[in-house]
């Protein structure tokens, strides 16, 4: 395996501790601490399509592609967004262009939701890196933001038809 092939590999390694080790930061230690100190009672599925709706918007997605964000059929979809819509933080609105079509948006109360989220997600983060330098910080941030431009750069969704 060459040199650059090897670092891909652990930087692949690296991600999937972070996303799905149990102590990474978003393994479930991690996510019932983050979870733990908010407010309204949301399952770890419940914030994920939050989330989804959040950086989806505008337009807000449709159950459909709530279901395919979740990787599961569009009933278990139904009921996650049903579950949000009891507690009020989601609400189901009919699509400007296509009246059949329903989508699912977030409401004051979930958007709050979320602030509240972004700020204890910050807090979490900050406790996991309050020994890193201001520098090491720097580069971090830097270096995230040029992945993430990277990948939507070189790995870009399919044109919706």
């Amino acid at each position: 395996m060459d040199e650059r092939a090897e670092l891909v590999r652990r930087l692949d390694s690296a991600v999937q501790v972070l996303r799905h080790g149990r102590f990474g930061l978003y393994g479930p230690v991690i996510r019932d601490r983050f979870l733990g100190g908010l407010p309204d009672d949301v399952s770890p599925t419940g914030y994920r399509v939050l989330r989804f709706i959040e950086v989806s918007s505008p337009p807000p997605p449709s159950v459909s592609d709530v279901a395919a964000m979740l990787l599961v059929d569009r009933a278990r979809a139904v009921r996650v967004v049903d579950r949000l819509a009891a507690d009020g933080l989601v609400a189901r609105v009919r699509d400007d262009l296509d009246r059949r079509i329903r989508r699912v948006a977030l409401t004051e109360d979930g958007h709050r939701h979320l602030r509240l989220a972004g700020a204890r997600r910050a807090e979490l983060l900050g406790e996991a890196l309050s020994d890193w330098s201001g520098g090491d910080l720097e580069h971090l941030a830097a270096y995230l933001e040029q992945l993430n431009d990277s990948v939507v750069r070189h790995l870009p969704w399919p044109e919706e038809t």
